[in-house]
């Protein structure tokens, strides 16, 4: 009885491992989740932590003096150049992908400006307002223009992907990173599988539908009128903030995986077009990239597997593409 039992034992863990390095190799599915000690605190906003070097969904990234993501070698600033500085969440950071082959490590060497990828992990709205006055105060390497990239997720008011206990703060502000998820036990295994089982992402990927989920999680709030008129005094704040310091901020909208999946059917569609009301109420351009992946008949393979918005290297190609073809970066 105890022999059955070992060899079913043994038999289980195989048969495990054996999936495990099938889905690696044939990347059916990518490890998830963050270093905790990657990021910091500074007056409840979360950082890179600079000089940094930890691995960010299963790649390692490279984080500069700055707290920017640089390539994992040599990265040197231009001083005889203008700058162009990249705001985002952890899609323009570009986690899962190598920085090489993300939509902004493509323009290193294409464009004649320094390239600044100052995106972070769950950023939203009122931070990228706080990091463009910051930078505009700090950088040595002054910037000019300034690209937004916005994802539907930014109207959420909180940022922070790590409990914000596990955050460092680096002043005697005791506001941390907010985060809508409770410290419990469920919560720990679900982090530490993600983080180190590509089988468990694979697995809870095909039974939960993580793009439907994070869809409908989101799409609610675009039809809350408090959260939309938040949305729109950001968007006009940081407007507003750029033209007085001579700043060209242009904005990006990147569309969620499960919009593409429906083919951008007009249900679906809403958070766009509220978006895009609240721009046009501004006087302000947007450039919706969401129709354009709904048309690109490759665009199943844009976003990695399982997951709702973070590109693929395929997906940061075709963006790189839009913003040449859109004569957003100057070649």
């Amino acid at each position: 009885m105890k022999k059955t039992l070992l060899i079913n034992f043994f038999g289980v863990i195989f048969i495990i491992f054996f999936l495990e390095i099938i889905i690696r190799v044939f990347n059916f599915a990518g490890l998830q989740g963050y270093d905790k000690n990657f990021f910091y605190s500074e007056n409840g906003f979360a950082l890179n932590k600079p000089n940094n070097q930890l691995k960010v969904f299963g790649k390692y990234a490279r984080i500069d003096s700055n707290g920017f993501r640089v390539p994992l070698d040599d990265s040197v600033y231009d001083k005889n150049k203008t700058s162009i500085l990249f705001l985002g969440d952890s899609v323009s950071f570009g986690v899962g992908v190598k920085e090489k082959e993300t939509f902004i490590g493509l323009l290193r060497g294409k464009s004649n400006k320094n390239i600044l990828n100052a995106s972070v992990s769950g950023h939203n709205l009122e931070s990228y307002l706080y990091f463009i006055e910051k930078y505009n105060n700090k950088l040595d390497s002054k910037f000019n223009e300034a690209i937004i990239f916005l994802c539907l997720n930014d109207i959420i008011s909180y940022q922070g992907v790590l409990p914000k206990k596990t955050l460092t703060e680096n002043n005697d502000n005791n506001k941390f990173i907010e985060n809508n998820v409770k410290n419990n036990i469920s919560l720990k295994i679900n982090i530490f599988l993600r983080e180190k089982s590509t089988l468990f992402v694979f697995l809870k990927g095909l039974l939960t539908n993580p793009a439907k989920r994070h869809y409908n999680y989101i799409s609610w709030m675009y039809k809350n009128e408090e959260s939309l008129k938040q949305y729109k005094k950001s968007i006009s704040k940081i407007a507003i903030f750029s033209k007085s310091k001579n700043i060209k901020t242009t904005f990006v909208l990147l569309p969620y995986a499960y919009q593409i999946n429906n083919k951008c059917e007009l249900q679906f569609m809403v958070p766009q077009s509220k978006i895009k009301k609240i721009f046009e109420e501004l006087n302000l351009v947007i450039y919706d990239y969401s129709y354009k992946f709904c048309n690109n008949p490759m665009n199943k393979f844009f976003f990695l597997p399982f997951d709702p918005v973070h590109l693929s290297t395929d997906g940061h190609k075709y963006v790189n593409s839009l913003l040449i073809k859109d004569n957003l970066i100057k070649q």
